[in-house]
């Protein structure tokens, strides 16, 4: 069994929505930020939301966490796996932040 460390994005249209979504993924280190984009007239809140996963639940997990994330009002914008220089599986960054509160 091959587990690797999994990010998946998703985009909210509110802070609450994203924060409802994050409680039904207790689950899953979570970490939510308002991020700006131009061609929007309003901002959107991002929920990264990642964990262990074993390669062969992979897609089983992505249609989970997509599921939740329709649910709560949420765009899923798929996950990723990060790897550092050395080819292995690190913990996404960006989740694991720490200058700003989630």
């Amino acid at each position: 069994m091959t587990v690797i460390p999994y990010t998946h994005w998703a985009y909210f249209p509110d802070e609450a929505s994203a924060r409802n979504c994050a409680k039904d993924l207790a689950d899953y280190v979570t970490r939510i930020e308002q991020v700006e984009d131009p061609s929007q007239a309003v901002a959107s809140w991002l929920l990264l939301a990642g964990r262990d996963v074993e390669i062969n639940r992979l897609v089983e997990r992505h249609d989970e966490v997509e599921e939740i994330v329709i649910h709560h009002g949420g765009e899923y914008d798929g996950g990723e796996a990060t790897y550092n220089s050395a080819g292995e599986p690190v913990v996404d960054p960006v989740l694991l932040r720490r200058d700003e509160p989630s």
